[in-house]
């Protein structure tokens, strides 16, 4: 199983609009440097009033699909 680290700032307003368009993927650059793809759903349990704030991390299976989400 693949394990990346990521940072994310992303404000409410931003969050919204990938939840709500038919975007629903978030594309960002892991600690690693690796680029990232994932459901903009798995971070529905981490929006606060001022988004999605903090460092996770995303745990993938041997065909590199999502699994899991922690925060750190």
């Amino acid at each position: 199983m693949g394990v990346l680290i990521i940072d994310l700032n992303m404000p409410r307003e931003q969050y919204l609009t990938l939840y709500t368009t038919y975007i629903r993927q978030v594309r960002c650059v892991a600690r690693s440097g690796q680029s990232v793809l994932f459901p903009v759903s798995v971070l529905k349990p981490f929006v606060t009033l001022e988004g999605v704030r903090g460092s996770f991390c995303l745990h993938f299976d041997s065909n590199n699909k999502f699994k899991s989400i922690e925060r750190l």
